[in-house]
Order: C-alpha cells, then structure tokens, then sequence
C-alpha cells in the first residue's frame, strides 16, 4: 500500500466508522525523540480523545484525500471532510492538512491542522465570518 493508502484507511476506519480502538495499529509501538518539532506532535491517546469529541458534534462523516504528496517517509495530504452536524443534520465541510512520518507502513509521527474556526462555524458555535472579523480587530467574548 502507499502511504496515502493507509491515510485513507485509517480516515476510514477510525473517523468514518468510529474505531477507536485501532488507532495504536496504525502508529510505531516504541517512544521516540525524532520529532521534527519537539513536544508538538500527535499521539495517539490525542488522537483518540479528539476523534470521540469530533464524533459527539458530527455524524456520517466521510474523509476524501484531495492531494497528497510523499516523499521518502513522509507524506503530505489536503483532506476534505465532510459531515452532518448531530444536532440539526444540517452538512457540514471542513479542510485538514497534515503531515506525517513513516516507519514501514506505520506512523511515527503526525502533524495535523484542522480548521477549527469554519468548523465551529459551521455547528453554530462561533459567529459566521469569525476569521474574516477576527482578521478586521474584533474580539470575541
């Protein structure tokens, strides 16, 4: 499999379909210090937590790879994602990128970025146009 593959696979399994419980079967077992930027990547006890509370706000959540690139261990992937918010079923569409690291076909190391802001948006949580108002000086509160 390429390294986008098991990306996908891994949206699949525990994004899409909820299982947590894989999500140290896609990761390397051993502690390391190889982090490109130190105390900032992933882990997967993050990982688990995050993915339960995404799930609690949204539902059918479907992940496409729209591109991606690799290069040695690493690849590099623009993600769509898209889902229902759990509350009013109204569609809901968020961009993630990410960068990762591999050893074989496991991750030693992720850096995602989530666009929280449209997201919160989206659900009705955060006013529409909040980056475009936080850009222009306004604070919230």
């Amino acid at each position: 499999m390429t390294k986008a593959e098991i990306l996908k696979q891994w949206y699949k399994e525990v994004w899409e379909d909820g299982k947590l419980d894989v999500i140290e079967d896609y990761f390397v077992s051993e502690p390391h210090n190889q982090y490109i930027v130190p105390n900032f990547g992933i882990e997967p006890a993050e990982i688990r937590e995050w993915v339960s509370v995404l799930r609690s706000f949204v539902t059918d959540i479907k992940v496409t790879i729209v591109h991606s690139i690799e290069e040695g261990d690493w690849l590099s992937a623009m993600l769509e994602i898209r889902c229902l918010n759990a509350l009013s079923g109204q569609p809901v569409k968020v961009y993630q990128q990410i960068m990762l690291r591999f050893d074989g076909p496991l991750k030693a190391e992720s850096y995602p970025s989530f666009d929280f802001i449209r997201f919160f948006e989206q659900l009705g949580q955060l006013p529409e146009n909040t980056h475009a108002l936080l850009l222009g000086g306004t604070k919230l509160e």
